[in-house]
Parts: structure tokens; C-alpha cells; sequence
């Protein structure tokens, strides 16, 4: 898993994805990185746009990092998200 710095290509991709707007409430959205790859880490290919709420901020269930499992049996696995997110990449980008 990449610890650098995203390319110019990943940043523009990463810009692409956050524009997509949060994946659960459409909200204005950040990056968040997936670990759902084998070591973890930041890889700036594995991508989800969520907004403040949905990432951090929300509260158990809410936010993802408040509490995984719950937050994934409610909304669905990171990587079901980033398949989402690749779909809608192609809809809104092609």
C-alpha cells in the first residue's frame, strides 16, 4: 500500500470521486481511503467519497469511523461502496 503521496493522476482522479458527492446522503464529500486491501494503509486508487457526518463525525452507526461493523452492515462493505463509486465514475465522467 502506497504511504506517499498520491500522483497528479490519483489527485485529479480523487477530485473526480469527492465531486460525486457523499455515496449515503449526497452531501458535499471528502476522501475517504479504503482498507479493505490486504495490509491496509492509504492507497489512493481505493477511494469512497463520504461526507464529515458519514466519515468521522456522526456518532456510532453513523460514521464510519465511529464504529466499522455497524456502519458497514447498515450502508454496505467499503468495497461494495467502491464498486459503486467506479460505476458512478463512469456514468458522470465518461
Amino acid at each position: 500500500m502506497s504511504k506517499k503521496q498520491p500522483t497528479v493522476a490519483q489527485k485529479k482522479r480523487m477530485s473526480r470521486i469527492a465531486s460525486l458527492g457523499c455515496l449515503i446522503c449526497k452531501a458535499p464529500a471528502n476522501i475517504h481511503h479504503c482498507d479493505c486491501y490486504m495490509g491496509g494503509g492509504r492507497d489512493h486508487d481505493k477511494v469512497i467519497p463520504l461526507c464529515h457526518v458519514h466519515h468521522q463525525n456522526g456518532g456510532y452507526g453513523i460514521a464510519l469511523h465511529a464504529g466499522k461493523k455497524a456502519w458497514e452492515a447498515i450502508h454496505g462493505t467499503e468495497q461494495e461502496l467502491m464498486d459503486k463509486t467506479e460505476m458512478l465514475l463512469k456514468i458522470n465522467f465518461a
